[in-house]
């Protein structure tokens, strides 16, 4: 949290030019003798301000030019502002995460495994598919701008509308298919720990066919080293095969790397069991970083067997605002 106080002009200076591994030394003005200004008696300005100090603005001590930041205990924690102690679920939707407070993007895309990390409260963000072509025994789809518009409604829930803008199969053009709904409940792991877990309830409301669907999606992810994380997701789908409805899970596993600079990459097997058949895919692609809210991403999927989709190719970004 922010707290006021006042550091008279001395001590700035000091501030300034002093680091944690060489304290500086006033010896002159207030601070007279050799008195050493350590992080220590930095700590104790910012987190137990005298109570008769007069208010002249707000510092947050996370940016006082000249004094590094301690270190988080965790990547996760530090993107996340944990560090600072500021309670989160005090924003929400009408009440934005400020910037300096904001999680590392994680979107959903471009591999199937959802990420179990929702978006900041009140922050908004679009993962956008701008082409994807499937191929499966001889006729192809195109699809162009299957969009995921996401909402923050609080610390550890989002909400999400995706819907394929325009798509054509075997000549057949449609524009605005089916709408999805999606809430994302993050349990654990949004700001900080070991392992992260999230719900996802969704429903599919009938637009351009007649029959609602829905299911549930169970992301979880952990980092199984500095450079390597892995997430699992299990899913159960209530869908319509034309008939009849059925229950179908599907069940991934997938391996995230770095690669060069902002490069990263992505290694993912999925799988679907349906009531008369089994389909197996490998997924994989690529992920660029344009700056902390803007990613690039391309993909490919491959059938491993006869009852599988053929091939699957598709780019797109994931933009946060």
């Amino acid at each position: 949290m922010k707290k006021h106080f006042i550091i008279p002009p001395l001590l700035i200076a000091n501030l300034l030019a002093g680091s944690p591994e060489k304290p500086c030394i006033e010896t002159s003005g207030l601070w007279s003798g050799d008195a050493v200004v350590t992080r220590q008696d930095i700590d104790k300005i910012l987190n137990s301000p005298s109570s008769n100090q007069e208010v002249i603005g707000t510092v947050d001590p996370a940016n006082i030019p000249g004094i590094p930041m301690a270190p988080a205990k965790s990547v996760s924690e530090f993107l996340s502002g944990k560090h600072t102690g500021v309670d989160k679920t005090q924003y929400n939707l009408f009440n934005p995460t400020p910037n300096h407070l904001l999680r590392g993007l994680s979107p959903d895309r471009p591999d199937a495994t959802e990420s179990p990390i929702t978006v900041d409260a009140g922050r908004y963000q679009i993962e956008a598919s701008l082409f994807d072509y499937r191929r499966d025994r001889g006729v192809e789809t195109f699809t162009y701008g299957q969009i995921n518009m996401k909402a923050g409604l609080t610390h550890n829930i989002d909400l999400q509308a995706v819907i394929d803008v325009r798509s054509e199969t075997a000549g057949d053009w449609t524009t605005f298919g089916d709408l999805t709904l999606r809430l994302k409940y993050n349990l654990w792991g949004n700001d900080g720990g070991d392992t992260a877990l999230a719900i996802m309830p969704y429903v599919i409301a009938p637009n351009r066919s007649d029959e609602w669907e829905g299911g549930i999606i169970i992301p979880w992810a952990t980092d199984l080293t500095d450079e390597l994380s892995l997430g699992l997701q299990g899913q159960f789908d209530f869908v319509h095969d034309g008939n009849d409805h059925e229950t179908e899970f599907l069940f991934t596993a997938v391996l995230g790397y770095p690669l060069i600079g902002n490069l990263g990459g992505y290694t993912e097997y999925i799988g679907v069991i349906a009531e008369d058949r089994y389909e197996s895919y490998y997924s994989g692609g690529l992920t660029y970083e344009i700056n902390e809210n803007f990613v690039l991403d391309a993909g490919v999927q491959v059938g491993l067997n006869s009852s599988s989709e053929d091939f699957g190719l598709f780019t797109g970004f994931t933009k946060r605002f």
